[in-house]
């Protein structure tokens, strides 16, 4: 993945009408974005509450036939406890951690190995090495855009596994479908959490890590708007920084970090 700097940086104004040395096109992610409260809650109501609502669906459907108020139901009457339920869930299997790593695996292979041809012949498609969004410190970095291409071959190779090839059972992801569930969010945590270490002690850019002198300070001014980074400290890689500081690695929260640490 390359990376470049935008050579050219006009004045913009900030909240508190001071000009800084942000364009308008570097407000596309980061601390350059000025963000009300309702987003920020939103935000973190989906990061702390997401992985429950998703393990909420999949136990009604898996143990009340889809009905999605009979786990409440059931707790509330008495009829059942959340350790039942609980106890009820299928644990992570040996076989779905095998399948999931070499699906992981493929689709990886798919992304490094393949250029995206896709583009060459679906008229509007972007596809191929493409320019992303402007970070906070005017860096552009280049990533390989071939999504669609592996979707389509992953579907046409499950095609010719069920009509022709018969590697393995169609319905593979069904019968393993809540142990994947494990998996995938295993996997996203730990994503996740790499790409947090990763903006913070060795990002793309290095002009990208800010970490903010006050925590209240940053919260009220919006997530990363220019208010909380019009006069950020830069410590050390790793050091220097307390508990009060919101650390925002390549320009981003650090529970947003996902996005843009990379």
């Amino acid at each position: 993945m390359a990376a470049k700097s935008q050579p050219n940086i006009p004045k913009a104004k900030s909240l508190d009408g001071v000009t800084n040395d942000r364009t308008a096109s570097q407000g596309q992610w980061g601390r350059a974005w000025e963000v009300d409260w309702f987003s920020l809650a939103s935000v973190i109501f989906l990061l702390l509450f997401a992985p429950f609502i998703v393990y909420y669906f999949i136990m009604a459907c898996d143990q009340y036939s889809c009905a999605l108020t009979g786990p409440v139901v059931d707790i509330v009457t008495g009829h059942a406890r959340l350790s039942d339920i609980w106890a009820k869930t299928p644990p992570i299997t040996r076989k779905a951690a095998q399948l999931y790593t070499l699906w992981v695996t493929f689709q990886v292979l798919l992304y490094t190995s393949l250029p995206d041809f896709c583009h060459k012949f679906l008229p509007g498609y972007v596809g191929g090495i493409q320019e992303g969004a402007v970070t906070p410190a005017g860096v552009v970095n280049k990533y390989q855009i071939n999504g669609l291409q592996a979707w389509l071959l992953t579907h046409l190779l499950w095609f010719a596994n069920a009509h022709l090839l018969s590697w393995f059972s169609p319905t593979i992801i069904f019968d393993n479908w809540i142990p994947l569930l494990w998996c995938a969010n295993i996997l996203g945590y730990a994503v996740s959490t790499f790409a947090m270490v990763k903006g913070y002690f060795f990002p793309t850019s290095a002009r990208d890590w800010t970490c903010s002198a006050a925590r209240m300070g940053a919260a009220s001014s919006g997530a990363g708007s220019p208010r909380s980074s019009s006069a950020p400290t830069h410590p050390p890689m790793g050091r220097g920084t307390t508990a009060s500081c919101w650390c925002r690695a390549s320009g981003a929260w650090p529970a947003t970090s996902t996005m843009s640490a990379t």
